[in-house]
């Protein structure tokens, strides 16, 4: 999550794990660009929640494609992480645990935080004609700017910001099946703050020549035996601290969000957003100059970033985006010893990295101990308002997170 921060009502959306269905042939892969068709080999992953079938990009991207297929095929050795020892014509992605991101699945980490990676980062420059304009892409992660030797991923949502940063080489471009399997995967994963009752994994890769027909589904493996990512679970041995400040109704277009804020653990923040929302804190406008003194700041702003699964952000200004255009403000992260995000509705500052925070706040749907430390929790949003949440994190998106139809804060009120 970055500073551009981490469809129907949740009532109606029902996530159901998808049947193995044995095709013979992969659905069409909706490609239609010139340059952006795969004609590679088809790369079959057969998971314990079902099967993503994905086409690869072997003339746009040749190195990323024989390096996937190698490691899938087993015919590149690499050294287990857990052992020591190098392992030689063994598949390394058979029966490892998936991941899941914010709208993606991740896999090709055998142990997790990067520390079960099969080899060095490949030495290979990435398709630059090739974008995240589609769902089910197909990526190799980057990371500081190098593309790991086996992890990736696969997006279930066209997502621009995945190309702003930078954060995946695509080899691959999944089929019309995939978007659902991958959304009901990284739904049960995320929805646990991954840490699921049983893993899911990777039961099997083929990879397939074009025109052949696709084999039967392979069998599941032992989910005894699939190191679950991440492990252990975080614990957070300080009892959590309940908010006692005032709380912030937040009217939107959608319904009314109650938060009760943290005023004694983040003062700071609270106090920003309190004035804020009010308009006895001044700001200034960002393309103007001009300070703003008296205006209440949030009143008619837009959630201008909705993430399934993961969070809402307004915009940073009157106008703006969520990223650039700084209203005057800059302060540092709060932590309070137990207050996490080990729960939905917590409601936080976004920033870019230490000293950054101002305007711009985010409600998060589901737990997600990755943010832990690194935001400002100010507040606690009811139950009743994680549904909202939830219902405005699903409407029709465009590829920038942005909601086609605007998602509204009409008004802000501070009540005792």
């Amino acid at each position: 999550m970055w500073k551009t921060l981490p469809g129907a009502a949740l009532a109606a959306w029902i996530i159901s794990t998808p049947l193995m269905a044995q095709a013979t042939r992969p659905r069409p892969v909706a490609v239609s660009h010139a340059g952006k068709t795969p004609t590679g080999p088809t790369a079959v992953m057969d998971t314990s929640m079902g099967r993503i079938a994905c086409t690869l990009y072997a003339t746009q991207a040749p190195e990323l494609t024989a390096n996937f297929i190698a490691l899938a095929q087993g015919t590149q050795d690499w050294k287990n992480p857990a052992t020591g020892a190098v392992e030689h014509g063994k598949p390394f992605y058979d029966g490892t645990a998936i991941f899941g991101l914010t709208a993606a699945i991740s896999a090709g980490d055998r142990i997790g935080g990067g520390k079960g990676v099969a080899g060095d980062p490949l030495a290979v420059k990435k398709a630059k004609s090739l974008t995240f304009d589609r769902p089910g892409r197909l990526a190799m992660s980057i990371r500081e700017g190098k593309i790991s030797r086996s992890m990736f991923f696969i997006t279930d949502h066209a997502n621009a910001e995945m190309d702003e940063g930078n954060r995946g080489a695509i080899f691959g471009q999944c089929d019309g099946d995939a978007a659902g399997t991958v959304t009901s995967i990284t739904h049960l994963l995320v929805a646990t703050d991954n840490h699921p009752s049983k893993p899911v994994a990777i039961n099997k890769i083929t990879i397939v020549p074009p025109g052949e027909p696709l084999p039967s589904v392979a069998p599941n493996v032992d989910l005894a035996t699939v190191v679950p990512q991440p492990t252990p679970m975080p614990g957070n041995f300080i009892p959590p601290p309940d908010p006692t400040g005032r709380t912030a109704l937040i009217d939107t277009s959608m319904g009314q969000l109650t938060c009760r804020l943290f005023e004694k653990e983040a003062p700071i923040a609270t106090g920003v957003f309190i004035g804020l929302a009010t308009g006895t804190k001044d700001w200034t406008m960002p393309h103007t100059k001009r300070v703003m003194h008296g205006k209440p700041f949030y009143d008619g702003l837009l959630f201008n970033r909705v993430l399934p699964d993961f969070m809402i952000q307004n915009q940073n200004y009157p106008g703006g985006s969520t990223g650039g255009g700084e209203i005057g403000l800059a302060y540092d992260i709060e932590s309070a010893p137990g207050l996490s995000f080990d729960r939905p509705g917590r409601l936080a500052m976004a920033n870019a990295g230490p000293n950054t925070n101002d305007s711009s706040f985010f409600i998060t749907e589901q737990p997600r101990s990755a943010l832990d430390n690194k935001f400002t929790i100010f507040g606690q949003c009811d139950e009743a308002s994680v549904k909202i949440v939830s219902a405005i994190a699903r409407v029709p998106r465009n590829a920038h997170n942005r909601p086609d139809t605007p998602v509204v804060i009409r008004r802000i009120t501070i009540a005792k």
